[in-house]
């Protein structure tokens, strides 16, 4: 009994003590702290890191049918491509031909054939990109660089890849395989968009021949912390001293060395340099991968993330998150991440720091979208040099909801790319 008379306040004690030697060590070493924070937050801990087959994926599929007419494959449920790249691993044999070059006749002849899907990626990818969709099977073909890969529907032994640049066709031998998987994914249930595949200023383009009925979204973003960058970018044996500097709007992290990271309050957004010396190959190839493993690096949320744009000039990629297989833009144009090789001795990425997570119910009903030739149309009429327009696409605009600093609302609307830049049909028709 008389023990028992003092055990809860030495229990108390004890507990005291114990919290307060934990607090020192927090008080004294902070990087323990955002170690820990950053195993409990870490977005890659509650998703798997995508391979280089899902960031380097086509983002468009149009299929030409029977009479020549075509149609954009949109699902709601799936995700069109990937229900097509899911036919595309048991490609046996290969043999590769350069079909044509500098022929738009012959480019466009194989492009709109009858009975067959054309995949669509967003910009230039190499060999070695499209060997990770189709099981490593290509890993044996010259690196060519390509932009579309033609599926014929009634032809086992064949498949095709364009080239936009000088208008090049390869035609690839395979043994012969079976299509029913194939014409199985045109049996689903598609939202199916009229389209005409044709040139736009001497570039190949998709053309939304109807005007498009486009579902705006709401969607709960996942907003990331920056400790949890520091402690995942900074927090390395290269890396003991971090200073931090603090101007407005903006935090700068550095290790007085060859890390930084600069922080952006007003826009949540991110910029990372390493200045560590780096392999500093400039072929494509060499360029997406070292950009896929900085990817990686950086923890972002991949899910539905994918590769946009390559700027050969500034050696620059560009990804975005995709909803429906449209991309998201910013009012800036920026999309989630985009990673840039300066020169052998310094890398660049930026990134934000928000990402969509979880679309939810909106009220808002359909958006119609002009077709591709009235919206060029129009923007003529209103005074632009339509020859300034090297691509269009149809996307999202990320706009901050008024409700919750937790909600986003993404505004579908065209972009074209004019003037070098991104821009929104709809920004572009108000300046005037």
């Amino acid at each position: 009994m008389r023990f028992s008379k003092y055990l809860i306040p030495l229990a108390l004690t004890i507990a005291v003590v114990v919290s307060l030697t934990l607090s020192v060590v927090l008080w004294t070493n902070p990087a323990n702290y955002r170690t820990n924070k950053q195993t409990a937050q870490s977005p890659t801990s509650q998703q798997m890191v995508k391979p280089r087959g899902y960031v380097y994926s086509p983002v468009q599929a149009i299929h030409t049918n029977a009479d020549g007419s075509q149609v954009i494959l949109v699902n709601k449920l799936v995700n069109t491509v990937t229900e097509i790249k899911k036919t595309m691993k048991n490609y046996k044999d290969p043999h590769i031909k350069t079909l044509s070059k500098n022929s738009k006749v012959d480019y466009f002849r194989i492009a709109n054939q009858t009975d067959s899907i054309m995949l669509n990626y967003s910009d230039t990818v190499s060999m070695k990109m499209v060997n990770h969709i189709v099981h490593n099977r290509f890993k044996k073909l010259p690196n060519y660089k390509i932009n579309r890969i033609v599926l014929p529907t009634n032809n086992s032994t064949k498949l095709y890849l364009l080239a936009d640049k000088n208008f090049t066709v390869y035609e690839i031998d395979i043994k012969k395989h079976s299509l029913k998987s194939l014409n199985n994914v045109l049996k689903m249930d598609m939202r199916t968009q009229p389209a005409s595949f044709k040139l736009l200023n001497n570039q190949p383009t998709v053309y939304v021949t109807t005007a498009v009925q486009m579902q705006p979204y709401k969607y709960l973003i996942d907003r990331q912390s920056d400790d949890y960058y520091v402690s995942r970018l900074l927090n390395s044996a290269d890396s003991q001293n971090i200073n931090v500097k603090r101007r407005k709007k903006t935090t700068i992290y550095g290790d007085q060395s060859s890390l930084q990271l600069i922080f952006n309050s007003s826009n949540r957004m991110a910029e990372f340099s390493d200045f560590r010396p780096n392999h500093n190959l400039r072929n494509l190839t060499s360029t997406l991968n070292d950009s896929y493993k900085n990817l990686i690096k950086l923890g972002v949320p991949m899910d539905n993330v994918r590769f946009f744009s390559y700027d050969q000039k500034t050696r620059s990629v560009m990804y975005r998150t995709y909803v429906e297989g449209f991309p998201i833009f910013r009012s800036d144009g920026f999309g989630t991440v985009s990673t840039r090789t300066l020169n052998s001795s310094a890398q660049r990425s930026e990134f934000s720091l928000d990402n969509p997570e979880v679309p939810l119910p909106s009220n808002k009903g359909y958006t119609s979208l002009p077709s591709t030739e009235t919206m060029l149309k129009r923007l003529e009429n209103r005074g632009y040099n339509i020859k300034k327009i090297s691509k269009t696409r149809i996307g999202y605009t990320w706009t901050k909801d008024k409700t919750s600093p937790l909600l986003i609302d993404l505004t579908p609307d065209w972009y074209v790319y004019y003037n070098n830049r991104w821009l929104s049909y709809t920004s572009l028709m108000n300046q005037y």
